[in-house]
């Protein structure tokens, strides 16, 4: 090790990288170097997730924008991350990200003592952002659209002392507000629930954004629709198309191929949907989920079903996703 590395090593005793103002690398300790050898580490990858600019939440940064952890990352308690090992399982930890002058330092704790002593688990963030988002939509409907149908109502309450002469002037100025409140409810809808699942349905919504994702990316993605079409539930829709759009961006990230499928096969009593790649694969432990696994997972319960796993080093890897039409008929 050089001794430019020995101060970082006094000072840090967990894995630590400096870097400069860009976040380029410009020196790590020992344990960073032990770290790199056993897991495989993306700086940009964990920089991205420090700043809030990345997360397992959600599948695409348009989402990642309104997320209520965004920002919180670099806060002094740091933020849980996982990164794969060299055998194929993938680890949790926790990380702080911290400004030193001109340079950050980037520290990784392992999950044994550092997440006991901050009594935070990855699951136990995902339940909090479900809960800070719920309060964020309330707070939107009730600062927000509340307020605006408010001002409306006095608006159109005023035209009673307002001159007839001077009505078609505050009807259109009504008007326009009353679109700009259409169009505030839609955006916080769309967060809510894809519009497209409503407008076209969920095998049109799946072709939609598979040649989407193809134009912009260059991804090659094959959907197969098998069995005769039978409806699911509206969440079960959404449950499908969000773990569709998920396991993609999976894919595209971390299997090292460019291309893809999608099976969707109706059954008579369940739809499973099969995302799958001939990539690196991993080993599968069920018991250390990342965040996207425990996403999907969670996904699939919600609606009353589940999520099998098919992988294995340079096998590639299938995910089925099995909703039963009725929930809770699985």
């Amino acid at each position: 090790m050089a001794e430019s590395n020995e101060p970082i090593a006094q000072i840090f005793p967990q894995p630590t990288w400096l870097m400069d103002a860009d976040y380029n690398v410009i020196d790590r300790n020992a344990q960073a170097e032990k770290f790199e050898k056993n897991y495989v580490i993306s700086m940009e990858y964990a920089v991205e997730v420090a700043k809030g600019t990345c997360c397992a939440f959600h599948t695409d940064k348009r989402a990642c924008k309104n997320c209520p952890l965004e920002n919180k990352w670099a806060a002094s308690e740091g933020f849980p991350i996982t990164f794969m090992g060299r055998d194929g399982i993938s680890y949790e930890f926790f990380g702080k990200l911290l400004k030193n002058e001109q340079n950050w330092m980037l520290e990784i704790s392992y999950i044994d003592k550092p997440l006991e002593s901050v009594g935070k688990s990855m699951l136990t963030y995902l339940n909090e952002a479900r809960e800070s988002e719920q309060k964020r939509i309330a707070r939107e409907l009730h600062d927000g659209i509340a307020q605006s149908i408010y001002s409306l109502m006095l608006e159109t309450r005023g035209l009673k002392w307002t001159p007839v002469e001077d009505h078609q002037q505050k009807l259109q100025a009504i008007d326009r507000h009353f679109a700009d409140v259409l169009l505030e409810i839609k955006s916080l809808a769309t967060e809510l629930r894809p519009s497209i699942l409503d407008d076209v349905g969920l095998i049109p919504a799946i072709n939609q954004f598979v040649e989407q994702t193809m134009e912009m990316t260059g991804f090659i993605i094959h959907v197969i629709v098998e069995g005769e079409r039978n409806a699911l539930s509206s969440r079960g829709n959404v449950v499908i198309y969000r773990s569709i759009q998920e396991a993609i961006s999976n894919a595209l990230k971390y299997s090292g191929e460019n291309e893809a499928s999608i099976t969707v096969d109706f059954g008579q009593k369940e739809l499973r949907v099969t995302i799958a790649d001939e990539g690196k694969g991993f080993i599968y432990d069920p018991y250390h989920l990342g965040f996207g696994l425990l996403n999907l997972r969670e996904r699939a319960h919600s609606v009353g079903g589940k999520m099998e796993v098919d992988t294995g080093i340079k096998k590639g890897t299938r995910i089925t996703m099995i909703v039963p039409y009725k929930e809770g008929s699985a």
